[in-house]
């Protein structure tokens, strides 16, 4: 059994990990971006409701300032959050994305042993031919 013959389960192996690396770096990619829009939801949620508030021409209880401040501050609050996730799911992404990289060096490092593998292989196969090739052509020559 040839070099390169025994190697494929390892390269299959290791293409199976970059691949489970790349689809884990794609989800989390994906999750980063829902918590990204969720943010942008918030403070136009805000900005929308300020805005709605503000053109009103009705004065307000002080209760009712104290409630609005209130709401406004649990939101703010919520907004806060919400980025800190974000921090969290953008993390993930990079870790994610550095075990995409070393698994990607890792199958590119295997394919270029086995392509090396491989010339080695054709060219001791070559040489055995042309032996072959050398020793035919000495016995046709002898006879």
């Amino acid at each position: 059994m040839k070099r390169t013959d025994r190697l494929k389960p390892l390269v299959s192996h290791t293409n199976k990990k970059e691949q489970l690396a790349l689809k884990a770096m794609t989800t989390s990619k994906n999750e980063l971006e829902i918590e990204l829009k969720k943010v942008k939801q918030l403070k136009s949620y805000k900005t929308e409701y300020m805005h709605k508030q503000s053109i009103k021409n009705v004065t307000y209880s002080s209760f009712e300032l104290q409630e609005f401040k209130r709401f406004i501050d649990q939101l703010d609050q919520t907004i806060i959050q919400q980025r800190e996730i974000v921090t969290m799911r953008r993390q993930a992404l990079d870790h994610k994305w550095k075990i995409w990289q070393l698994t990607r060096v890792n199958l590119k490092a295997m394919h270029k042993a086995v392509d090396n593998l491989n010339k080695v292989e054709r060219f001791k196969e070559e040489k055995i031919e042309q032996k072959v090739m050398d020793e035919l052509y000495q016995r046709k020559i002898r006879n």
